[in-house]
């Protein structure tokens, strides 16, 4: 139990870091999305919704997937 333990924290970690750089990410696509916008009015661009939508559920899943693995990890009784 303690391997599948670490491998889920690893995920969960990973997946959140994915999350993360994706964040970042969306954040600069935003900025340039709305200069575009701003100075083009007349064209159409798409829309961060989906990968921000896709952000979120990574950092859902990231933190479910850590929290669990600390979860599963194996518990040191206190010493007598």
């Amino acid at each position: 139990m303690q391997v599948l333990s670490r491998v889920v924290v690893i995920l969960g970690v990973l997946v959140t870091l994915g999350a993360v750089f994706l964040l970042f990410k969306n954040v600069i696509d935003i900025n340039q999305l709305h200069a575009v916008a701003n100075a083009n009015r007349g064209q159409d661009y798409p829309s961060p919704t989906n990968n921000v939508l896709l952000m979120t559920a990574l950092a859902l899943v990231g933190g479910f997937l850590a929290g669990l693995g600390v979860r599963l990890a194996p518990r040191r009784s206190a010493p007598h």
